[in-house]
């Protein structure tokens, strides 16, 4: 079987809105503007930066706390369990071991938690009127519209 030529087409013209060269869609920017713009940016990366650093210490420190306090709870233990006589003080000693862990645990969940959510909030305040300004500076103009 053969195969059908096709017919070309032809390009379909659909009118547009017609602009004037002075009226422009696209947004003018100038070097002042560009400038002051991008500065702005680079100060919010430095503060978003000083705050990670600062939050990420401060996460660094509870954590070395916390394993501190498991391995001197740990090393008690084990010395305790050195003096141990009878296997219910062994019972009780691991089971004193197991309630502390647990407790620390919890304890410095929460306030990883509590660090996390400072640190993200402090990361994230220098960049809340960026976006916006982002958006002001390379929008296009909107036209103005007359009241009836």
């Amino acid at each position: 079987m053969a195969a059908k030529a096709k017919k070309p087409t032809e390009p379909v013209m659909v009118p547009g809105p017609v602009v004037s060269p002075s009226a422009s869609p696209i947004p003018s920017l100038n070097y002042a503007d560009l400038a002051n713009f991008g500065r702005d940016n680079i100060e919010a990366a430095v503060k978003t930066n000083a705050a990670l650093s600062a939050g990420l210490e401060a996460i660094s420190k509870e954590v070395m706390v916390y394993a501190r306090s498991a391995l001197k709870s740990a090393t008690e233990t084990a010395r305790s369990l050195l003096d141990a006589k009878t296997l219910e003080d062994v019972m009780k000693l691991q089971t004193d071991l197991a309630k502390r862990n647990f407790e620390g645990m919890v304890a410095g969940s929460v306030k990883l938690s509590e660090l996390g959510v400072s640190l993200a909030s402090e990361a994230f305040a220098p960049w809340e009127g960026r976006v916006e300004a982002t958006m002001a500076q390379f929008a296009y103009p909107q036209p103005k519209r007359h009241a009836a």
